[in-house]
C-alpha cells in the first residue's frame, strides 16, 4: 500500500518540488496524497495565487482526475504525477524539466461572482466539518 505523500512546491530551493519560474512564489503550495490516492492541494498564501479549474483556491480542495491546476496565472502544474509516490521527490538541480506555460484569459465578472460564492460555501463547509470533528472528539473523550 502506498504511503501518504506530503510535498511543498515553490521556487525556493528547500521545497521538495522546485519550480523555477517568476510566477511561482518561493513557497507556493502544499500537496498531500493519502494512501488511497486522494490528492489535496493548499495554496500557501502566494501573492500570485493558485487556480483549480479556473477558480481561485482558498484554503484546500481535494483534486479530481481531470482537474487543472494553474500556478501564478500562467504555469500549468501536473499534480497527478505525485498521486502515489512512496518517497518524497528529491530536489532537482541543474537541468530541470520545462514548465508548461499557457496564456490564461481574463475571467468574466459573472464567473467571478460565482467563484466568490463557491469560496464562501467552501469556507462554510470547512467550519461545519470542523465543528463536527470537535463534537466527535468530545463524545469520544466523555465516553
Amino acid at each position: 500500500m502506498p504511503k501518504n505523500t506530503h510535498l511543498r512546491i515553490g521556487r525556493a530551493k528547500h521545497n521538495q518540488v522546485v519550480l523555477d519560474h517568476d510566477q511561482i512564489a518561493p513557497e507556493h503550495l502544499e500537496l498531500f496524497a493519502d494512501s488511497e490516492g486522494n490528492v489535496f492541494i493548499t495554496d500557501l498564501g502566494s501573492n500570485q495565487g493558485t487556480k483549480v479549474n479556473g477558480h481561485v483556491l482558498k484554503g484546500f480542495v481535494q483534486l479530481k482526475d481531470n482537474d487543472e491546476v494553474i500556478l501564478g496565472g500562467k504555469v500549468k502544474f501536473n499534480w497527478n504525477k505525485y498521486r502515489n509516490i512512496e518517497q518524497p521527490i528529491p530536489k532537482v538541480s541543474g537541468n530541470r524539466p520545462p514548465i508548461e506555460i499557457h496564456q490564461i484569459h481574463p475571467t468574466p465578472k459573472k464567473q467571478l461572482k460565482k467563484q466568490a460564492t463557491l469560496a464562501v460555501k467552501s469556507r462554510s463547509l470547512f467550519i461545519i466539518y470542523g465543528i463536527i470533528a470537535i463534537l466527535i472528539l468530545l463524545i469520544y473523550l466523555i465516553n
